[in-house]
C-alpha cells in the first residue's frame, strides 16, 4: 500500500470528464476493473447486477471508486469481492445521500478521504506510515456518517432540554396561579 496521498489524489482526479453517466454500464466497468486487478475469466466478477442503477450521483461514486481501483501502481493488495459487493450495495448509496453531488467527492479533499478511507476500512486496508488506531480516528473526524449521527444526537438533546425548560416553566406558572388563588 502507498501512503493515503495517492489515494486521495486517485479520487481528485477521476476523469470524468470521459464518461457518460448515462450510458454507462457499471458492470462493464467492473469486470474492467477486477479483470485487470485478478485476470479472472468470469463473466463478470459480482453476483449482483449494477447496470439497474439510475441515480447519477451513485454511477459516480461507483466511477470513483473504479478509478480507484483501478490503477495499476496504487499497490492495493487483494481483497475479498464479496466485501466489495456488499460496500457498493449497502454502503455507496447512504454515502449517496449524505453527499447528494458526486463532484464533493472529487473536488473537496477531505472528502476524498473520506471516501477513501471508508472503503479502506470496509475491506480492511491500511495505507503506508499509518497505524490502524490513528486510520480510524483519522476516518471518524471526517465520516459525514458520524458527523450526522452527531448532528442529529445534539438535535435530540436540544429538545429534550427545550421540552424540560417548558415544562418548568409550565409548573412555575401553575404554582404562580395556585398561590394568587390562594391569597
Amino acid at each position: 500500500m502507498l501512503e493515503i496521498r495517492h489515494y486521495v489524489k486517485l479520487v481528485l482526479n477521476t476523469p470524468f470528464h470521459q464518461v457518460d453517466l448515462g450510458s454507462l454500464s457499471l458492470d462493464a466497468l467492473w469486470f474492467d476493473v477486477l479483470f485487470s486487478r485478478t485476470k479472472e475469466r468470469n463473466f463478470f466478477p459480482f453476483s449482483k447486477s449494477f447496470d439497474s442503477i439510475t441515480n447519477l450521483n451513485l454511477k459516480a461514486i461507483h466511477v470513483i471508486l473504479a478509478n480507484l481501483f483501478f490503477d495499476k501502481e496504487s499497490q492495493i493488495p487483494e481483497f475479498p469481492k464479496e466485501t466489495l459487493l456488499n460496500y457498493l450495495t449497502n454502503t455507496l448509496p447512504i454515502l449517496s445521500d449524505l453527499v447528494p453531488k458526486f463532484d464533493s467527492w472529487t473536488t473537496d479533499s477531505e472528502r476524498a478521504e473520506e471516501l477513501v478511507r471508508n472503503v479502506f476500512q470496509t475491506l480492511n486496508l491500511l495505507p503506508q506510515g499509518e497505524t490502524k488506531e490513528y486510520f480510524n480516528d483519522r476516518f471518524r473526524s471526517i465520516d459525514s456518517r458520524e458527523r450526522t449521527r452527531i448532528l442529529e444526537e445534539t438535535k435530540k438533546a436540544q429538545e429534550r432540554a427545550k421540552e424540560i425548560l417548558r415544562q418548568m416553566k409550565q409548573k412555575e406558572e401553575e404554582e404562580a396561579a395556585s398561590k394568587y388563588n390562594r391569597e
